[in-house]
């Protein structure tokens, strides 16, 4: 398990992952409420957690393979 956890690829995603997630950590500071919170557009920070994922797991594999 640990292998697989250090593996450049999987390291790369998880970095695009956190990397995409922290755009939104501005955004929670604001909140004062919780309505903001329920209104707050998560398909779209879900979709940008993803995206940041792949790309970074993408990203690691091309760049390992120079």
């Amino acid at each position: 398990m640990t292998e697989y956890l250090t593996h450049p690829i999987v390291n790369g995603a998880m970095a695009g992952f956190v990397s995409a997630a922290l755009i939104d950590v501005a955004a929670f500071r604001k909140w004062s409420n919780v309505d903001e919170a329920l209104a707050y557009q998560w398909k779209i920070a879900l979709w940008r957690w993803a995206q940041g994922f792949v790309y970074g797991g993408l990203t690691a594999a091309g760049l390992g393979a120079i």
